[in-house]
């Protein structure tokens, strides 16, 4: 029976890293054309950007609902709904990205420190690594308040970019580490 249970937990949190780690290659693969084209046009940048934040918010939902006893999880779904909200406000209002972007990346920030602490009440080792991205990303939410124009494409995709790396890195650290999470 134990056998049983841990083997369904263990698939559903390999289904949920996986999924993770195709949207952080998602991100990597936007950032890099956005800053490598900046003359796109805002309303594409919106397009695209609204489509990944409703996708990431769904993986949020998803998270809570299949893993929402376990406290790492906990705040998901309220992540899920601002991203999803986000994201249909960067379909809707494209050209306001950079401020969506923002508060996209300092919600984020927040999970990543929500989750870094968590990790210190087990005495985790990355804890302190996952802590600062959530700081990094925080940083870089602030940074696209203070952009207009072509800049706004530009600092998307650099932004874009750091977080499917961080991300993924993140993503990488939580599976190799998976044995405090499965329960």
């Amino acid at each position: 029976m134990i056998d049983k249970i841990f083997g369904e937990a263990s698939g559903i949190f390999n289904k949920l890293t996986l999924m993770d780690i195709v949207i952080s290659i998602i991100y990597i693969i936007i950032g890099l054309i956005f800053f490598t084209n900046p003359s796109l046009s805002n309303n594409i940048v919106s397009i695209f950007t609204g489509i990944m934040l409703i996708l990431n918010g769904i993986l949020s939902i998803y998270e809570f609902i299949k893993r929402g006893t376990i406290d790492l999880y906990n705040n998901n779904l309220i992540f899920g709904i601002i991203l999803i909200l986000i994201g249909i406000g960067a379909l809707i209002f494209g050209k306001v990205l950079a401020i969506i972007l923002g508060i996209y990346f300092i919600a984020s920030g927040l999970q990543r420190i929500n989750y870094g602490i968590f990790l210190k009440k087990f005495n985790e080792s990355s804890w302190l690594l996952i802590l600062a991205v959530g700081i990094i990303f925080m940083i870089l939410g602030v940074t696209a308040f203070f952009t207009n124009g072509n800049g706004i494409v530009s600092v998307s995709g650099i932004c874009l970019l750091g977080y499917g790396l961080i991300n993924l890195v993140d993503v990488i650290l939580l599976r190799r580490r998976s044995k405090y999470f499965i329960a």
